[in-house]
């Protein structure tokens, strides 16, 4: 079996491939150099060339391009999921966000995500679109919690972490375990992942110190305060709490 994934030289895709791979599915990366991201026919001579069994849209890129890829793997019956994000919600929003929620973010990249799930549905009413939280790798180097927390010690030689605010996230590796599970095992509609259940961005900054063993300095502050935390009881993600020496709540 083979999997078509944009977004290889990202954070996501690159996980979500090895854990294809250990499923027996072979991830074949769009390269942007080779193949258009919008001239539609070379796109639908690249899909038809490879034939795959799923398509996972991870990569950034134009809203067009969703839609085209969208509505090409939609007419070739090849199942598609697309990651999307909590960021779709503005800080306005206050937690437990269901799925049934309206997005309101009228940033750049909420909007652009918000755009690109609309695009997607209305082109292929058969598509998985999948709202992520914020991801935690295991080092720095690309765009997620460790880098984030990494670059705040460098910068500022303190880590300044709110204990009111309340982040959907989740491991790298329990996001592409779940990526899986919905795009092998479930049907067309809106997922959201979130493995934090009640834990302060303070809290999963200081069990990650202690699961690293980091010389990090962190500062428990008030601001800001902020619930963004996603909800799904149609899907399940393992709990963070599960990696990290965390107090129960």
């Amino acid at each position: 079996m083979k999997a078509i994934l944009t977004g290889m030289n990202g954070t996501v895709a690159p996980v979500v491939a090895e854990t294809l791979q250990r499923h027996g599915i072979e991830g074949i990366a769009w390269n942007r150099e080779q193949v258009s991201t919008t001239n539609e026919e070379e796109m639908r001579e690249f899909i038809e060339r490879i034939r795959p069994d799923y398509f996972l849209h991870i990569g950034m890129g134009a809203v067009e391009w969703a839609e085209t890829l969208a509505r090409l793997c939609g007419e070739a019956k090849i199942p598609f999921l697309f990651t999307s994000t909590v960021s779709i919600f503005s800080d306005e929003v206050t937690g437990p966000i269901s799925p049934d929620m309206l997005p309101d973010a009228e940033d750049d990249y909420g909007k652009y995500k918000r755009e690109c799930e609309r695009a997607i549905m209305n082109a292929n009413p058969g598509a998985q679109i999948v709202r992520l939280g914020w991801q935690i790798g295991d080092e720095a180097g690309s765009n997620n919690m460790m880098d984030y927390f990494t670059n705040e010690m460098k910068q500022r030689g303190v880590i300044q972490a709110s204990e009111h605010w309340y982040p959907s996230c989740s491991f790298l590796a329990d996001t592409a375990d779940a990526l899986f599970e919905i795009l092998t095992k479930r049907g067309p509609g809106i997922y959201q992942l979130n493995g934090n259940a009640n834990y302060s961005l303070y809290d999963i900054a200081v069990g990650l110190k202690e699961l690293h063993d980091t010389d990090w300095q962190i500062e428990c502050t008030d601001e800001p305060k902020r619930d963004n935390r996603m909800i799904d009881s149609s899907v399940s993600i393992r709990p963070i709490s599960k990696r990290l020496n965390l107090q129960t709540k």
